[in-house]
């Protein structure tokens, strides 16, 4: 077998260039893991390439990959969007023939890839590819399509990478071959997550350093639960006339949050400023960082916050479970538990040891997802499969 190798030679075991094909909005977890990899694959001398779906929330997106020297590619024949994939074959087909030298890794948001990719590989006989799964959730549409996503992992990948435990539970239970599946957690990047500048933040809404911020950055979709947030601040307000709400991120619920906020009647406490790209100046800002949600993969969010000491209040949920421990790097409560989360917000506002103590844990885990060691996986498992590849991702439409 040929191993992942650096460097060119003369001779037909030259390594081929990595084109990762995203099929992604440009803005979730699946996107940043997809960039933080390739762009850790190119500082070891690797040829990668990104192809990402030319929409309008992937400007930025490519506009980062190029402000770190990834080259990227915004095509137009790959289609995505928030609610899932739904490709064209012949686009596929049209994007994958300019690549047949490369070799394949596909990434997922979804539970499964989109048949195409499948179609597009045994119309253009493509060796086996990897993919990785970023989706944990069981597929409950019936065991059909669990067969054909099976029987097509067996004809047509090496391996299949799942960034948590449940994720790969998820595709065993699908009746994928447990030797192909691996786990490589998701990573973050520890430099720029501890390195943010809390003024640029508080510049944003005009507030003095007095203000006390209880940041939720993440996606205001049903799944994180952002009305709940609202709810347990209105309780904690009453009691911390400095502390203020603030919501970074967009998604089906914001222009709900937004009334919410409003009906609150401390509509000037509750912040909803959408999309960021510094989300480290946040959370620097952050004196409690707050996710409500109901269900993981394995949070980038969650990650981002633990790289950057911030306290920590969230649920103890399927996902949070493989890396949040309660009273230790987080305080954790049940899923739809307001009164239970509202304390806990004003014990981490009260109480300045116990606020230090656990952003001070919460810091030093996060060293164990690092860019450098999801890199150092993923070099192996293509090493073990043989071959270098191109990443297909696809777009994350349930984390």
């Amino acid at each position: 077998m040929i191993a992942l190798r650096r460097g060119k030679t003369n001779d037909d075991s030259s390594p081929r260039p990595i084109v990762f094909v995203g099929f992604v909005v440009g803005h979730g977890g699946d996107a940043i893991q997809m960039l933080e990899l390739g762009h850790g694959l190119i500082q070891r001398g690797h040829d990668v390439t990104l192809i990402v779906p030319r929409l309008e929330t992937t400007v930025a997106f490519a506009a980062r990959c190029r402000d770190l020297g990834v080259p990227v590619e915004r095509s137009r024949h790959i289609r995505s969007d928030i609610d899932g994939s739904h490709q064209n074959p012949f686009g596929l087909i049209r994007l994958l023939v300019h690549h047949r030298s490369a070799l394949l890794h596909y990434h997922t948001g979804d539970v499964f890839l989109p048949r195409t990719v499948g179609l597009a590989m045994t119309v253009l006989r493509l060796r086996p590819a990897f993919a990785t799964i970023h989706s944990p959730w069981r597929y409950t549409d019936g065991p059909a399509r669990a067969r054909r996503w099976a029987v097509a992992v067996r004809r047509h990948f090496v391996a299949i990478i799942c960034p948590s435990q449940h994720s790969r539970q998820a595709q065993l239970s699908y009746g994928v071959d447990a030797a192909r599946v691996r786990t490589i957690y998701n990573a973050v990047d520890l430099r720029r997550f501890g390195t943010g500048d809390p003024a640029r933040a508080r510049a944003v809404l005009a507030l003095p350093e007095s203000a006390r911020l209880i940041v939720f950055s993440s996606r205001l979709d049903p799944q994180k639960h952002p009305l709940d947030a609202i709810a347990a601040f209105a309780v904690v307000a009453r009691q911390h006339a400095d502390a203020h709400l603030v919501f970074i991120g967009r998604g089906k619920q914001e222009r709900i949050v937004r009334e919410a906020a409003v009906s609150t009647g401390i509509g000037d406490r509750i912040h909803v400023v959408g999309h960021q790209e510094r989300v480290e100046d946040w959370l620097a800002a952050a004196t409690v960082w707050y996710l409500p949600t109901e269900t993981e993969n394995f949070s980038i969010a969650v990650l981002e916050a633990m790289a950057a000491g911030c306290a920590i209040v969230s649920t103890n949920c399927q996902g949070n479970d493989e890396v949040l421990r309660h009273d230790d790097n987080a305080l954790l409560t049940e899923v739809g538990d307001i009164a239970g989360q509202a304390a806990a917000i004003e014990l981490l506002l009260d109480d300045a040891a116990t606020n230090r103590r656990i952003g001070a844990v919460a810091k030093a885990d996060a060293a164990a997802y690092s860019v450098e060691r999801m890199v150092d996986e993923y070099e192996a498992a293509y090493a073990f499969g043989g071959r270098p590849l191109i990443t297909i991702g696809t777009q994350e439409s349930r984390r």
